[in-house]
């Protein structure tokens, strides 16, 4: 029961489809005079997500279960939203050539966020309660909003919204079904959908696992952490500034097709990884590369979904896009786990690289409208 209650926590980044439709049409009192529409949307997020971290840190998770799952809840509904939120106002603010930059720096700050709530709430545990990590934690919350404060509402967003409704019913047409009919009517949407499915494929099978084959290899936890978190962290965000770089030199389809092209040649490290055990500089080696390329295939995937939408609908179909590309992550549990229970590790890796190629192969499948 307990475990299937904290399962719900991952339900937000699934279904954020659902209200990002709110994010988009719909004004918050007062906020939005002084705010304007996205900075006021983040303000509240942010808002709400410091409540709930400091909800939780004033909470018995024994005696108050479900409270407290329902304050994480509230965090990571909150956290969803501020990621479909930041990606619209980067559409809304840049130019598409620097759709992938912004979101280099997207990679940079999320992998920073994970890293300082992973190890760095794990250090001040040593010497602090988790209350008080908690605590922290949640202050911590108030940089992304004042940030929202002094960062300019775009001007895009004002231009593309000055739309009036004469009844409710006008209103869920334009505000759920208008961004499906608008996504719907450019050529090739099918595809892109396929292949929001398809790209990140060998990412997922390879996360799920990874952990439980380097200890099975004879690495502890500590080296593992020491590799992954702290020296994989940095070649990720190398990777996703330069892939970002890359996108403004040579555009998306050779970034996306040259990064899932060595994103395979990558995964080929792990099996000289199972053949030299627990060889530590060579495991630098391996996830150092690992991470750079995924790096640089994350900043491709996800500012070329900026490319599939349009800006009056940016946060629905946004969220829809990646609530999409999440599924494979969801489908890619099982199957893990059960190739590696019932094969073994080397099966488990062929198949992690054979992954790549549907990937590699859809890149000419998809539409670029933008450079």
């Amino acid at each position: 029961m307990s475990i299937g209650l904290f399962g719900l926590l991952h339900l937000p980044y699934t279904l954020k489809f659902l209200w990002a439709p709110f994010l988009d049409q719909v004004s918050l009192p007062f906020l939005k005079k002084y705010l304007g529409q996205r900075r006021s949307w983040l303000c509240l997020v942010q808002i709400t997500a410091m409540g709930g971290l400091l909800s939780m840190a004033f909470l018995d998770p024994i005696e108050n279960l479900k409270t407290f799952v329902a304050c994480g809840f509230l965090v990571t509904m909150s956290a969803a939203s501020q990621h479909v939120l930041l990606m619209a106002y980067q559409m809304e603010t840049l130019g598409s050539r620097e759709w992938g930059v912004g979101e280099g720096m997207g990679v940079f700050g999320y992998r920073m966020a994970i890293f300082t709530s992973g190890a760095g709430a794990l250090y001040l545990a040593a010497y602090l309660t988790w209350q008080e990590v908690y605590v922290i934690m949640s202050l911590l919350m108030a940089v992304g909003f004042f940030a929202a404060l002094i960062m300019h509402e775009p001007d895009r967003f004002a231009s593309q919204h000055a739309y009036s409704f004469v009844s409710w019913k006008e209103w869920g047409r334009r505000a759920f079904l208008a961004p499906l009919k608008d996504f719907m009517a450019q050529a090739g949407w099918r595809e892109i959908l396929i292949f929001m499915l398809l790209y990140r494929l060998p990412e997922h099978l390879l996360g799920m696992m990874q952990p439980l084959l380097l200890l099975d290899l004879g690495f502890t936890y500590i080296e593992i952490s020491n590799v992954a978190k702290v020296f994989g962290l940095g070649a990720m965000i190398l990777g996703g500034l330069m892939g970002g770089y890359w996108i403004r030199l040579y555009g998306y389809k050779k970034v996306l097709f040259w990064g899932a092209v060595a994103h395979g040649v990558g995964c080929l490290l792990f099996f000289v990884q199972q053949r030299l055990g627990a060889n530590l500089p060579f495991l630098y080696i391996t996830l150092g590369v690992e991470h750079f390329v995924s790096g640089v295939t994350l900043t491709g995937f996800f500012s070329y979904q900026l490319t599939c939408c349009t800006v009056t609908f940016a946060a629905t179909q946004l969220a829809l896009l990646t609530s999409f590309s999440g599924l494979s992550r969801t489908l890619c549990a099982p199957l893990a786990g059960g190739v590696v229970e019932f094969f073994g590790w080397t099966p488990y890796l062929v198949l992690v690289c054979l992954s790549t190629l549907p990937g590699i192969i859809w890149v000419y499948r998809i539409p670029f409208s933008r450079p």
